[in-house]
């Protein structure tokens, strides 16, 4: 008698956890992409330069695929059953690769698992990438902001260090408006940083007096 019940035990527990698994009352994840526009660079020239885009270091609570958002009282806290594509600073990269390459400055333009050698590297600190609910109202403000540096990989040499930012207010408190304002926050945050990498690079050229070019020695 014991053994069946044992048995029947056993059977009813197994078909529970089989409802578990089928009927679940937990929303399924939804993974979200950045679709962010080329950033707008009127007047730049093409160079016979090229960049490696370092994977960028991420803030507190900002280094997994979770959408970040802030409540008052500096709370941070993340959507639920929704996430990036990717960990954040990969979805930034990503932007920032696609970005530099858009503006022509460049001859080519690698991510961080690239075997090249650039003349270049750009290293990044994503400081804010989050949604801001301390300003009051229903729908967030996101903020991206993005602490930068360009040196030349030959000699590790500092060319130029900025930060760049963009902002943009949610039409409204739903996961869509969400990140659409996060891709016009990023956008902004990105034509900052074009110009930013227009100018150190320009400014790179006539302090050496020719064009900022690979050499044969940086391959090496």
């Amino acid at each position: 008698m014991k053994l069946r019940t044992s048995i029947i035990i056993s059977a009813s527990l197994a078909l529970a956890a089989c409802s578990g698994v089928f009927e679940s009352d937990l929303a399924a994840p939804q993974s979200y992409v950045l679709r962010v526009p080329p950033a707008a660079t009127p007047g730049l020239v093409s160079g016979s330069a090229s960049i490696r885009v370092e994977r960028p270091d991420a803030g507190p609570g900002l280094a997994s695929e979770r959408i970040a958002l802030l409540r008052s009282g500096q709370r941070f806290d993340f959507y639920a059953a929704s996430r990036w594509a990717a960990p954040a600073p990969d979805v930034v990269e990503s932007v920032l690769v696609d970005t530099l390459r858009a503006t022509g400055l460049f001859s080519a333009v690698f991510d961080d698992s690239a075997p090249f050698a650039p003349s270049y590297n750009l290293r990044c600190n994503l400081r804010r990438f989050e949604a801001d609910y301390t300003r009051g109202g229903s729908a967030p403000t996101v903020f991206v902001t993005l602490d930068c540096t360009i040196g030349r990989h030959r000699d590790r040499a500092l060319i130029s260090s900025f930060t760049v930012s963009g902002s943009a207010a949610a039409a409204e408190d739903r996961l869509n408006a969400v990140v659409a304002a996060f891709e016009s926050a990023t956008a902004a945050a990105m034509s900052e940083l074009a110009r930013a990498a227009s100018a150190a690079i320009t400014g790179e050229d006539k302090t050496s007096g020719k064009p900022a070019a690979q050499t044969p020695s940086e391959g090496r």
